[in-house]
C-alpha cells in the first residue's frame, strides 16, 4: 500500500491534498482438500474465496440450438442461459452440463486496488473539503433483487430487465441483443446459477463527501461571548461511476441496498 500527501499555501489560499492506494493478491496453498462457500471456493491454486461456476455462451436463441446443445437439467428452454460443456467422467465433453465436471475457477471475489483521495482548501473564513473513494477492480456477481424476476410472491420485477430480456414476443434481432434471459420463476436455479454470465467489474469511483463551511468572524462571535461559530453544508454520495444497474450502492450492492445521497446543514457553536 502507498500514501502520499502535500499541504501548502498559495497566497491566502491554504490547501492540502492526499491520496492512498492498496492492493493484495492471494493464492491458496495445499489445504488438504477443497472448501466450498456457497458459490465460492478455497482449494490449492485458487484465490481466497474465488468464484466457482459455469462458463456461459450467451442465450439459447432457437429450438435447434437448444436441441443440439448440452443442457443444465431437463427444463431448459429457448431464452435460457447457455452453458459450455467443458468435460465429463472421461475428461472430455459428455453432452451435458453438470456441477461435477463443468464448473471452473472464475476469478477472485475480493476487491483490488482500493484507493482514496482527499482535498482541503481554506480561504479567509471559508473551508472546503472533498473526499473520493473507490475500487479499481472487483469480480462482482449480479444477483438477487437486482436482476431476478418474480422473486417476491411472483410480483417483483426489476426495472432494468423490463424490455431487455429475451422474449417470444421480440423479433430475432431484439432477442440477439437481449441482455437478460427469459422471464421465468420456475427455472431460476438454471438461469441464475453461478456463471461468468453474471460477473461484472464491480470497481467504482465515488464522490464520498463534499463539505463547505464558513466561520463567523471573531469580532462578531466575541460580542455574544462565543469562541467560534461555524455554518456548514455537507453532502454524501452525490456521484458514482460504476457498472452496476442504476441506483445500486456499489459498496453493498450484493446485499440489495440502493444508493442514497444525504445532505446535512449545520451550525457548530463553541462556547
Amino acid at each position: 500500500e502507498a500514501e502520499i500527501g502535500w499541504n501548502d499555501k498559495l497566497g491566502k489560499v491554504g490547501y492540502s491534498i492526499s491520496g492512498n492506494i492498496s492492493d493484495f493478491h492471494s493464492k491458496m496453498g495445499d489445504l488438504g482438500g477443497t472448501e466450498f462457500i456457497g458459490d465460492q471456493i478455497k482449494k490449492k491454486g485458487s484465490e481466497f474465496n474465488e468464484w466457482y461456476g459455469y462458463l456461459s455462451e450467451g442465450l439459447f436463441q432457437t429450438a435447434d440450438d437448444l436441441a443440439a446443445s448440452a443442457k443444465l437439467g431437463s427444463n431448459q428452454k429457448v431464452g435460457d442461459v447457455k452453458y459450455k460443456d467443458l468435460s465429463g467422467p472421461d475428461g472430455v465433453p459428455d453432452g451435458k452440463i453438470s456441477p461435477e465436471y463443468d464448473r471452473k475457477l472464475l476469478g477472485g471475489s475480493l476487491p483490488r486496488y482500493l484507493f482514496g483521495a482527499n482535498l482541503k482548501l481554506d480561504y479567509n473564513n471559508f473551508d472546503f473539503s472533498l473526499v473520493l473513494q473507490g475500487v479499481g477492480f472487483q469480480n462482482t456477481r449480479l444477483s438477487g433483487i437486482m436482476i431476478t424476476p418474480l422473486i417476491a410472491n411472483w410480483g417483483h420485477m426489476p426495472k432494468i430487465i423490463d424490455g431487455t430480456s429475451w422474449s417470444k414476443y421480440n423479433s430475432d434481432e431484439q432477442n440477439l441483443a437481449a441482455k437478460y434471459p427469459r422471464l421465468t420463476y420456475t427455472n431460476q436455479g438454471v438461469n441464475y446459477a453461478m456463471s461468468d454470465y453474471w460477473l461484472i467489474n464491480g470497481g467504482y469511483l465515488r464522490l464520498k463527501n463534499i463539505t463547505l463551511g464558513y466561520n463567523l468572524p471573531a469580532s462578531l462571535t466575541q460580542k455574544v461571548n462565543l469562541k467560534k461559530v461555524r455554518i456548514y453544508g455537507s453532502a454524501s454520495d452525490l456521484f458514482t461511476l460504476d457498472n452496476y444497474p442504476k441506483g445500486w450502492d456499489p459498496e453493498v450492492a450484493q446485499s440489495g441496498y440502493p444508493i442514497t445521497a444525504s445532505y446535512i446543514f449545520g451550525l457548530s457553536v463553541t462556547f
